[in-house]
């Protein structure tokens, strides 16, 4: 009886390692390839992730944040957001959910993190392992530098860690499209 149970827990435990390595469809890896290869991206975000904080908790309670929301996952859903990848230009419109830890300043125009430019030290690598693409880069606006790190997953999702030199990190989960070329506007995969 206790070799059966034993035999049972191993198999248990071989499928439920084994899933972790499952490939993914080689179409949409292919598709992931081509537009990291023509730096031509877009991602929409559809979940915000702030550190929870006491703050970010009231919050949840007072009804602010969308249905199905928490403190620490915001849904996005009707908020517009981009993170675009244009040759080597980025451009980035994604709302902001978290504290300031030191102020700066107030002519601020909105709370959002914003940024259209060349970004600095842009380092990208694909780790054939997890058959992912990983992308650290820094940026300046006009009060603060952000480390970005996008990580771009074969089946078409993501996800964006900012880092601020001012405001609490954050991450945001969402899906990778492709950028038409006439107007910069994204086009499903489909």
């Amino acid at each position: 009886m206790k070799t059966l149970f034993l035999i049972f827990t191993s198999c248990l435990l071989i499928s439920c390692g084994s899933s972790q390595n499952m490939e993914v469809s080689t179409n949409e890896s292919k598709v992931l390839d081509e537009l990291v290869a023509q730096k031509r991206l877009e991602i929409i975000s559809d979940w915000a992730s702030p550190i929870a904080s006491a703050s970010l908790n009231e919050l949840t309670n007072s009804v602010l944040f969308p249905p199905g929301s928490t403190a620490s996952n915001i849904s996005l859903s009707g908020n517009l957001n981009h993170f675009r990848m244009i040759g080597d230009s980025i451009s980035i419109y994604l709302p902001y959910y978290g504290e300031r830890q030191i102020s700066a300043g107030f002519n601020n125009k909105s709370n959002n993190i914003e940024f259209d430019g060349v970004p600095e030290h842009v380092k990208v690598t694909y780790n054939e392992k997890k058959q992912r693409y990983l992308m650290n880069f820094k940026i300046r606006n006009a009060t603060e530098w952000l480390r970005v790190s996008v990580t771009l997953y074969p089946n078409l999702r993501s996800d964006i860690i900012i880092h601020s030199n001012y405001r609490t990190s954050i991450r945001y989960r969402g899906n990778v499209l492709k950028l038409e070329e006439k107007n910069n506007t994204a086009v499903s995969n489909n």
